[in-house]
């Protein structure tokens, strides 16, 4: 996958949420490398799953994969809607300081 985890594992000073390849991913919004990934890889798993030759349990594998897929994409916009909100409020409460 195009996801690797960081090479350092040691804490940092100032630790986030345990996270780093995904928080870097949602700071960035460079998402075009992993949707290429999943894409190719989501495709690979609907041949499986369509394929007469696969037997039983390789699709219910691959259609669980392509769930989990799913779930991932649906929660990295989750994060990104909560990420929008939070900068939305952020610049609310900056805006009402200043106002003060």
């Amino acid at each position: 996958m195009a996801i690797q985890p960081p090479k350092n594992t040691a804490p940092e000073k100032e630790a986030g949420l345990g996270y780093p390849t995904i928080e870097k991913l949602l700071e960035t919004e460079a998402f075009d490398e992993i949707n290429k990934t999943f894409g190719i890889a989501y495709e690979s798993l609907e041949k499986t799953t369509q394929d007469n030759s696969a037997g039983l349990k390789k699709k219910k594998s691959a259609q669980k994969a392509m769930q989990a897929y799913e779930l991932t994409t649906e929660l990295l916009n989750e994060l990104l809607k909560i990420k929008y909100q939070l900068i939305k409020l952020r610049k609310e409460e900056a805006a009402k300081k200043q106002n003060k």
